[in-house]
C-alpha cells in the first residue's frame, strides 16, 4: 500500500510551492537520490548531507535557521529528535521508510504508517511524486536493495538498455553484476570523507545530467566525480583482499582500519552477495567506538541486534537484512558473543 495517492498529490504540491528549502539527507545513494530529485526540481536550495549521527539534534537546527528557508525537507534519515523540530522555525517535512517514530510539530511521510512491513526506499516515493530523473531514481532505490515493479523497470531499461539487463531480477546482483551497481559504488564513494570534500561532490553531482557523464567521462563534472571514485577504489580493493572467510562459521566478522573514510556499508554489502548463507558483520572503529554495519539474507537484524545489545553499551537498528549497531569498544566481545548465541 504504502503511500497513498492524496499523499503524493501533497508532497508534489510541497515540493512545487517552495522555492529555498534546506534539504537534509541521509549520506548514502537513497538519500543522495532523494535530495538530487528534489533539488532539480525546485531548482533552489541548500542541501546538508548527514554523516555519522544516529539522529538529527539541535546542534543542526541553528545551520538550518541562519538559511532561513521557506520549508525544511528531511529525506531518508530515520530519526530526528523533537528538540531539533522544536528550534527550527520553518515548515518541517519528514520524508522516510525507517520504523515509525512519533514526533509532533512535523509533516510525516512514511510508507510504514499505512502498512509497517512497506520498507520500499525514499528515492522511490521521490521519484513516484515527481517522475523526473529516472536514472537517478534507480541509483537510490538499487543502492538501498530493491527493484521497483516491472512499469519502471522497462521504462529504465528502455532510456538506458546498457545500464540493467533484463536478466537481473534480484538487486543484489544488480549492485554487483551491472553498470548501474557500477555508477552506486561511484557515487557512494564520492560521499566519503571530510564535510568540505564531499559537499564539493553534491554540489558537482547537481549539474550531471546523464550517468554517460561518469561512467564514460564525458563532462567535467563527470571527469570530477569518477576521479574520487578511482582514488578510493583502490584502497577499497585492498580492503576485500584482506577478508578472510570461515567455511563452517555462521558469522562473519571483518574488522579493518580506515582513519579517513568508511567502507563498511560497500564491504558487508559485497560480503552478503558473496557469501548469502553468512551474516555479516562488518567493524570500522570511529571516536572511541566500533560503528558495525550488519547483513543477512534470512535472519531478521533488528531483532537479532535487540537481543545482542543487551549488557552492552550501544544501539542499534534498521531493516530487516540490511541494518547497522554503534557499541563501545570495551563490550564489543559481549556484543559478537551475543550474536554467536543466537545464530
Amino acid at each position: 500500500m504504502g503511500l497513498k495517492e492524496p499523499q503524493l498529490n501533497e508532497l508534489k504540491q510541497i515540493f512545487d510551492g517552495t522555492h529555498r528549502p534546506v534539504i537534509l539527507f541521509d549520506d548514502d545513494a537513497d538519500g543522495l537520490a532523494s535530495f538530487l530529485m528534489i533539488y532539480k526540481h525546485i531548482g533552489e536550495g541548500k542541501g546538508m548531507p548527514v554523516k555519522n549521527a544516529p539522529e538529527l539534534g539541535s546542534e543542526l537546527a541553528q545551520k538550518v535557521n541562519d538559511y532561513s528557508p521557506d520549508t525544511v525537507i528531511i529525506a531518508d534519515i530515520p530519526i530526528v529528535s523533537q528538540e531539533f523540530i522544536n528550534k527550527v522555525s520553518s515548515k518541517i517535512i519528514w520524508i522516510d521508510h525507517h520504523p515509525i517514530v512519533e514526533r509532533k510539530g512535523v509533516e510525516y511521510y512514511n510508507p510504514r504508517v499505512n502498512d509497517a512491513s512497506d520498507n520500499r526506499p525514499t528515492s522511490y516515493w521521490i521519484y513516484k511524486v515527481l517522475k523526473e530523473n529516472l536514472w537517478i531514481a534507480m541509483t537510490g532505490i538499487i543502492g538501498d536493495w530493491f527493484l521497483p515493479e516491472q512499469e519502471i523497470l522497462d521504462d529504465f531499461r528502455t532510456k538506458y538498455p546498457d545500464l540493467l539487463s533484463p536478466d537481473i531480477t534480484k538487486p543484489e546482483v544488480a549492485l554487483h553484476d551491472s553498470k548501474i551497481g557500477e555508477l552506486i559504488q561511484i557515487i557512494s564513494f564520492n560521499l566519503k570523507g571530510k564535510a568540505y570534500d564531499v559537499m564539493k561532490s553534491v554540489k558537482v553531482m547537481t549539474r550531471v545530467r546523464e550517468p554517460s557523464e561518469i561512467l564514460e567521462q564525458k563532462t567535467a563534472g563527470g571527469r570530477f566525480i569518477y576521479k574520487k571514485y578511482f582514488k578510493l577504489k583502490e584502497k577499497y580493493d585492498a580492503l576485500v583482499k584482506q577478508i578472510k572467510v570461515a567455511p563452517h562459521d555462521k558469522l562473519v566478522v571483518f574488522h579493518y582500519d580506515s582513519p579517513d573514510y568508511s567502507f563498511s556499508a560497500e564491504l558487508s554489502n559485497e560480503l552478503i552477495y558473496k557469501h548469502p548463507d553468512k551474516v555479516i558483520l562488518v567493524v570500522w572503529e570511529y571516536n572511541g567506538e566500533y560503528k558495525c554495519s550488519l547483513r543477512s539474507t534470512k535472519v531478521k537484524l533488528p531483532q537479532l541486534i535487540e537481543k545482542a545489545l543487551q549488557n552492552v553499551n550501544g544501539y542499534g537498528g534498521g531493516h530487516d537484512h540490511a541494518a547497522g549497531a554503534c557499541v563501545k569498544i570495551a563490550d564489543f566481545d559481549i556484543f559478537v558473543e551475543n550474536i554467536r548465541k543466537q545464530l
